[in-house]
């Protein structure tokens, strides 16, 4: 299935990781296997929740908001507490902080994905 993604860079900052793409909560969601990654989200109706949420565990989640980022927002997307970072589009250095989760991704790091 083919999908016009929000943020055409991250496809390209995850290269060659190629995540498989599933719509999902309204975004599309970048999964490994069975694991959502991030969810990209670009929409219209409320867009001060545009952008990249990057899926992890309550254990790793303030480790990894101290590198990649600290949002002032709290998502539960799916009804769990302190599993999605959030990297809103409206950021200066949203590209940049995005590019260091998907490089995070390319290297393994486990601490992303739930």
């Amino acid at each position: 299935m083919s999908y016009e993604l929000p943020y055409s860079f991250v496809l390209k900052a995850l290269y060659p990781f190629r995540p498989s793409i599933r719509k999902l909560f309204g975004c599309y969601a970048l999964m490994k296997e069975r694991r959502i990654l991030m969810l990209l989200r670009e929409r219209e109706q409320q867009p001060e929740f545009n952008g990249v949420f990057v899926a992890t565990i309550p254990a790793f989640f303030e480790e990894l908001q101290k590198e990649i980022h600290t949002s002032r927002m709290e998502f539960d997307v799916d009804g769990a507490d302190n599993t999605w970072i959030f990297i809103s589009e409206d950021l200066d250095d949203f590209e940049l902080k995005v590019k260091k989760a998907c490089e995070m991704v390319k290297n393994g790091d486990e601490r992303i994905g739930k």
